[in-house]
């Protein structure tokens, strides 16, 4: 499984290639009213319905951070309005490390970016990232659509070109992790 990461230093790079510290970021803090290289106006929203729960708001009814809620049977002026089971629509924040699944300078120069290395073992490095947060990361490549459907690994069709491979870990509180030498090998930095 080759999974790319782009960085914003070049310098970053050799942290990860000789071994090093790096911080990992909460997902909030890629929250953005733009979308623009991996900031996103989405980002840490679980938005799981049927249709979308803001949408209601025109017949007076206002849900923010939600858990499986129901709503059945309710009529607005005589129309029925559409029904809810075990709808989610809240912010829920956590750690990611987000990859990429391809190398392009296109896509470095999109995100921004000025270096790019190749995880050599993704399983292996999320381990030993494990082992330092006291929890267990989710990983796995993110999907995208067009309809209000979000969480930590669905995503808008607008940031299908990201091609992203994610790893989540459901804490709330930025850390610094140690990555061990040999995690990566250097692909690429801009002149």
């Amino acid at each position: 499984m080759e999974k790319f990461l782009y960085l914003t230093e070049s310098e970053w790079a050799k942290t990860w290639v000789v071994g090093g510290e790096i911080p990992i970021k909460l997902a909030s803090s890629y929250l953005s009213d733009n979308r623009e290289g991996v900031m996103t106006p989405d980002e840490n929203l679980i938005h799981e319905s049927e249709v979308p729960i803001p949408s209601l708001s025109q017949y007076g009814y206002h849900f923010e951070n939600v858990k499986n809620l129901t709503f059945t049977n309710n009529y607005n002026n005589g129309i029925q309005l559409p029904n809810l089971k075990n709808a989610n629509y809240y912010m829920e924040d956590g750690l990611i490390l987000s990859f990429c699944n391809h190398f392009k300078i296109e896509t470095a120069n999109r995100f921004q970016k000025k270096a790019c290395v190749r995880i050599i073992n993704i399983e292996k490095t999320r381990k030993k990232i494990d082992k330092q947060l006291g929890c267990k990361g989710i990983m796995k490549n993110c999907e995208y659509t067009d309809d209000h459907q979000r969480n930590h690994f669905l995503k808008s069709v607008e940031d299908s070109w990201q091609d992203e491979f994610r790893i989540f870990w459901k804490t709330n509180q930025e850390k610094w992790v140690r990555i061990p030498c040999g995690t990566a090998e250097l692909i690429w930095i801009s002149e």
